[in-house]
């Protein structure tokens, strides 16, 4: 079997220490992002029913985000793994949001596999250092990158 991996990157701005990944227009939602604590050192990661919901370290700033949807596990290298979990897809697309400004220049309308599906995501958590080449050079020291690996999930034949 061949495998396949497709990936969308690029900066969003982090507004009041919170952005998120959601499938549809999450600002009708009950509950308030500005109630979310404010990580301790690590981001923090919350999923609701068709959202990621991440809350930074830093307040306001601009992330390095990936997408990506990939059949095999990656673990990218210089990347703390902040967690894994089940993700269901209920349209089949995402993209990445920020709190006040709506959608990101990134990855508008990424597709995760154009159906709703069962998903493992893998969220992936690193912070650029001068010294660090493999960092974007448009970021500046301190700022974070969020890689978001999605992996569809096969059901066992029955």
């Amino acid at each position: 079997m061949r495998s396949f991996r497709t990936e969308a990157a690029g900066l969003v701005s982090v507004e009041r220490s919170q952005f998120g990944l959601w499938e549809e227009d999450e600002f009708a939602e009950d509950g308030n992002w500005l109630e979310l604590p404010l990580a301790a050192g690590t981001p923090g990661v919350t999923l609701t029913d068709g959202a990621v919901k991440v809350c930074s370290s830093i307040r306001e700033h601009y992330a390095e985000v990936t997408l990506e949807l990939t059949d095999h596990p990656v673990r990218p290298e210089g990347f703390s793994l902040l967690t894994r979990v089940p993700y269901r897809s209920r349209t089949g697309r995402i993209d990445v949001w920020t709190l006040f400004s709506g959608p990101a220049d990134v990855a508008l309308e990424f597709e995760l596999a154009g159906k709703p599906r069962d998903f493992m995501l893998s969220v992936f958590w690193a912070r650029a250092a001068d010294s660090d080449d493999r960092m974007s050079a448009d970021l500046p020291r301190g700022v974070e990158r969020f890689r978001f690996a999605f992996a569809p999930v096969v059901a066992a034949a029955e």
